[in-house]
Parts: structure tokens; C-alpha cells; sequence
């Protein structure tokens, strides 16, 4: 009788055992198993550069950014952590494989590798904050699945942003680049962008992303439940969407109108080109020449002509010959010519430069470029990476040091003045190259002033890749944010002049020598964006490390719990 009943208690004792390990899995947050983890890792990844230029379908970076989210959603922090990587790999290697054009595999795979960093640190934080929030799903009653998928869409979306701009600032300056905001420079929730900034529009379209599957994960029951639960956040994801298409771009008061001319040269300006000293600025010579030639018949004129990045060479205050010829095409024109140069300081720094050249001359406005770009135009540590590949760190023989300059200058105009009313300048914002990818030079340009944006640039490094194609989808963006026109040149292309709502103006075939002339708006004020873009970002990374916070707290206390 004593055995009967000893059977009988461990035949009790392992139903219990049993019992408890299914509610234990019935109590576990729903994640994708690690193998289908990375493989949608690396599908949105790939599904984000496609939304990009080059084949620029914008709405691939819905499901992109959807099959990311997936991936990393309630997984433990390992996986989640290796998920991450697999998306940034996927994402960033084709999407910056421009770098390896002229200067090989190395540049390309040590910047691609630290973003990668960035997007395993998202995917290690989104997985803490999405397990630990699911808590909230579980405590029963639809207030509560609310409560958690709304909990865990924000975090998740804010923890999104909290990547982006921290590429956008560390290491270096950061790298403001490939951002899911970009992905709608061509989409029509561009004009959100004039309202929210470039981190609250990456935050919104992440957001959007977020909730369906996070509704599809809270869910229990087979896939065919899922789908039926999941279908009405996707349709209502769609609904918003689609109401914020029709919200126009934030207004702005216009000051008047400016005609302009841009002049591509088609220059040998890449560093392993060949050429002589002269060749570049020689051919926007030329190229203007052949503009006011068609201009002069047509009895037309501009007021301001626009030059690249680099178009007046080195020292062009300090060059008779160039600067004579320079202010011979500007006599012609009866018209400015705002003109790129490399300019020495008296104490032996060089700078990336703007300059303004008149019918005398020099003008005495002048823009350095704020952003140089490490390992291209200036060389941190040096003697550490010299050690590591000294044939690439000696390709950067300047050090160009970062202006400090204020980021607008006044263009004088011929004409200002004869009529009453009539300005006798027009206040240029001036961004060089890399400078447009960064959100604070677009606030110092409205700041000082900025009626317009001249974006002038030299793509010449990077051939007929996507580079110059994805930097004019940032200057688009940049436009509609900040309510201004954007003339944006580059020696050998891609050059679109940009009005205020993002549509293009007149633009260049790339690797041809000509010039585009548009009538722009000038535009004063600040849009909500530049007023308070920071505070949006400043918000989405609260809800972002808030949740990873919340989350990592309610995992330690399931987690103390399972133990005692």
C-alpha cells in the first residue's frame, strides 16, 4: 500500500512538472526561432537599400523596416544582438559599396563595420525592451494587449532613432547617412519632413512599422490567428499613412524670387585622376562661357551663377591669372559667381572653401566647410592608422581643418537697387558636400539667415555609382525641411536645382559638361522642423531608452522570479 501511494505521488509530482513547462511556454514572449531571425534580418536589410537610389522603391522601406522590427521583437539579447548585425550588414555593405570605387575594400568595410556596431546595439536594446514589455500584453484584458503593443511599438521606434543619431554623431562627426527618412525623399510623405525633421519622420515611418508586428506577436494561437489579428493594425498602419500623404509642407513667407545658374564642368576632380593643375577650373570656364553664350541670344540673364566644390582649385584669391579670369566670366554675366576653392590660413591650416567673386573680384564673403570628412580630408590619429595601412593614410595629405565661419553669407546682386524695393543681396546658405547630411548645419543656415541653399559638392571620388544620387535624396529632403530652395552643383553630377516642396527645377545629365538656370523662391522663417526638430529627436530617444530601461528591469524581475 506504501509503494501504491509512493507511485502515485511521482506520477502526480511529474504532471505538475509538466503542467508547469507548458505554461511556462504558453508565458514566453512569442519571438521568431533564431534561424528565421537572421533571414529576415537580412531581407529587410537588403529591402532598405532597395528603397534607396539606384532602384528607388521608397516602399520597400515598409517592409524593410517591418521584417528588422520582426527579427529582433522579444528575442533574448544575444539573438537579438545577431539579428541586428545581420541587418546592418545586409543593409550597409551594398548601400556604401561606392567607397570601394577608387580606394578599395578597406574604407568601405571599417565604415560599414562601425555602422553595423550601431545596428547591433539596436538590435541587443529593441530585444531587451520588447521582451520585457511584453509583460504588459500578458496581464489579460484588451486595455492591456494595448497597453503592451503600444508600449512596445514606441520603444522599439524610438530606439530606431536613438541608432541613427548616434551614427549621426560618433565616431568622427558621425555619419548622417542612410537614415529611413531618406527612403521618402522621392515618396509622398516627403513633406512630413517640414514638420517633424529628419528624426521624427525616421521615427514615424518606424513607428508605423512597429505596431503591426507588434500586434502579430502579442497575439496567441497559430499563424492563421496572427494574420487575422494583425491584418487590421496593417490596414490601419496604411489608413495613417495615407492621411499624413496629404498634409502639404509646412508654410513659409517668400521674400521673392532669384534666377540662377549652376555650372557643372564635367572636371577630372577625383583624387587618382589625370590632370594638370588648371584643368578643373578650366572646364567650368569653359561650361560658364558656353552658358552665357546661350543666354547673350536669347537675351536672357541670371543673378547669381553657382560653382562646385573644389571648381576654383587651390588658392584662388591668390591666383592672378584665375582670379582675373573668374572675375571676367562675372563682369560678363553682370552677375556673382559663388565659387569653390582650398584656401591656406596664415597659420598654416587649409580649409575647404566658398567664396564670392564679382566683377572686381573677390567680395570678402567667405564659407568653410564645417564638416571636413575624416580620412579624406583630415586624418584622426594618424601615426595609429599609418601603422595599420600606410599607403591609403598617405593619400590624405592636407589637413583640412573644420570653419567656424557662419553658415550663410550675403551674395551681392548687380541689379539690387534699381528698382525701389529691390535687395542689394541675397542672404546664401552655403553647405559643402557632407555638410547637407547633417541636421544641425541645417539649423545654423536658417539661423544665419539662409533666404537659400547652395549645396555645392564633388562627386568626382565615386564615379557613376549611387553616391551622388543618394546625397542629392538628402538635399531634396533638406529642402522641403527647411522651406528653401536648393541649388546643388557638383563637378561631374548628380546637380538638380530643388525648390521648396522637393520637386526639381532643372537638372544635369551627370558626367556632362553644362548649366542649369531655374528661378527659385527665396523663403524666410522657420519651419516647425528647424524650431523643433531637436525636441522631436530629443523625444523619440526618451521613449527609446525609457523602454529599453523598463524592459531590462521587468526581465531581471522574471528572471528573479524563475529562480526563486
Amino acid at each position: 500500500m506504501s509503494a501504491d501511494r509512493e507511485t502515485a505521488a511521482d506520477e502526480v509530482a511529474a504532471a505538475d512538472t509538466v503542467t508547469g513547462e507548458t505554461a511556462a511556454r504558453r508565458a514566453a514572449p512569442a519571438r521568431l526561432r533564431w534561424w528565421l531571425a537572421l533571414l529576415a534580418a537580412a531581407a529587410g536589410g537588403l529591402l532598405l537599400d532597395l528603397s534607396g537610389p539606384g532602384v528607388a522603391w521608397w516602399p520597400a522601406a515598409f517592409p524593410g523596416a517591418a521584417l528588422v522590427l520582426a527579427a529582433v521583437w522579444q528575442q533574448r539579447p544575444g539573438a537579438g544582438a545577431a539579428a541586428g548585425a545581420v541587418a546592418g550588414a545586409a543593409f550597409w555593405l551594398p548601400h556604401i559599396s561606392w567607397l570601394t570605387l577608387y580606394l578599395g575594400p578597406i574604407p568601405w568595410l571599417a565604415l560599414s563595420c562601425m555602422m553595423v556596431v550601431w545596428f547591433t546595439l539596436f538590435g541587443l536594446l529593441a530585444a531587451i525592451a520588447t521582451r520585457g514589455l511584453s509583460a504588459l500584453a500578458r496581464r489579460g484584458g484588451d486595455r492591456a494587449v494595448a497597453a503592451g503593443v503600444a508600449a512596445q511599438s514606441l520603444a522599439a521606434a524610438g530606439l530606431w532613432v536613438v541608432r541613427e543619431q548616434l551614427q549621426s554623431t560618433w565616431p568622427y562627426g558621425g555619419f548622417a547617412w542612410g537614415r529611413l527618412a531618406h527612403t521618402q525623399a522621392d515618396g509622398p510623405l516627403a513633406q512630413l519632413v517640414s514638420w517633424t525633421g529628419f528624426a521624427g519622420l525616421s521615427g514615424m515611418l518606424a513607428l508605423a512599422c512597429a505596431v503591426p508586428v507588434a500586434v502579430w506577436f502579442s497575439a496567441r494561437g497559430r499563424s492563421d490567428a496572427r494574420v487575422r489579428s494583425a491584418a487590421p493594425a496593417v490596414a490601419g498602419a496604411l489608413v495613417v499613412l495615407t492621411l499624413l500623404a496629404l498634409v502639404p509642407a509646412a508654410p513659409l513667407e517668400r521674400t521673392g524670387t532669384l534666377r540662377v545658374a549652376a555650372v557643372q564642368g564635367n572636371a577630372k576632380a577625383g583624387i587618382f585622376d589625370d590632370r594638370e593643375s588648371g584643368d578643373v577650373i578650366r572646364t567650368h570656364i569653359d561650361a560658364t562661357r558656353e552658358l552665357l553664350d546661350r543666354l547673350e541670344e536669347s537675351g536672357d540673364r541670371v543673378d547669381v551663377i553657382v560653382w562646385p566644390e573644389n571648381s576654383g582649385e587651390f588658392d584662388l584669391p591668390g591666383t592672378v591669372l584665375n582670379d582675373f579670369r573668374v572675375a571676367r566670366l562675372a563682369k560678363r554675366a553682370d552677375a556673382p559667381i559663388v565659387v569653390g576653392s582650398i584656401l591656406r590660413d596664415p597659420d598654416g591650416s587649409y580649409t575647404n572653401s566658398s567664396l564670392v567673386w564679382g566683377p572686381r573680384g573677390d567680395e570678402g564673403e567667405r564659407y568653410d566647410k564645417r564638416r571636413p570628412v575624416p580620412f579624406a580630408e583630415y586624418m584622426p590619429h594618424r601615426d595609429f592608422y599609418h601603422a595599420i595601412v600606410p599607403d591609403l593614410i598617405d593619400l590624405v595629405q592636407l589637413e583640412y581643418a573644420a570653419g567656424t565661419r557662419p553658415a550663410a553669407f550675403d551674395v551681392p546682386l548687380t541689379t539690387g537697387g534699381a528698382e525701389p524695393g529691390t535687395p542689394a543681396s541675397v542672404r546664401a546658405g552655403i553647405a559643402i558636400c557632407f555638410d547637407i547630411i547633417f541636421d544641425d548645419h541645417a539649423v545654423a543656415m536658417q539661423r544665419d539667415g539662409a533666404e537659400v541653399v547652395f549645396a555645392q559638392t564633388n562627386n568626382a571620388d565615386f564615379g557613376r555609382t549611387d553616391e551622388s544620387a543618394q546625397q542629392l535624396h538628402i538635399a531634396r529632403l533638406r529642402a522641403i525641411e527647411m522651406g528653401r530652395s536648393v541649388v546643388n552643383v557638383s563637378t561631374v553630377g548628380t546637380s538638380a536645382i530643388v525648390s521648396p516642396d522637393g520637386s526639381d527645377l532643372d537638372r544635369l545629365e551627370p558626367y556632362t559638361a553644362d548649366a542649369m538656370v531655374a528661378d527659385v523662391p527665396l523663403a524666410a522663417g522657420e519651419t516647425p522642423a528647424l524650431r523643433f526638430g531637436a525636441a522631436v529627436a530629443g523625444g523619440w530617444i526618451v521613449l527609446g531608452l525609457a523602454g529599453a530601461g523598463a524592459g531590462a528591469l521587468l526581465v531581471a524581475r522574471r528572471a528573479g522570479r524563475a529562480a526563486a
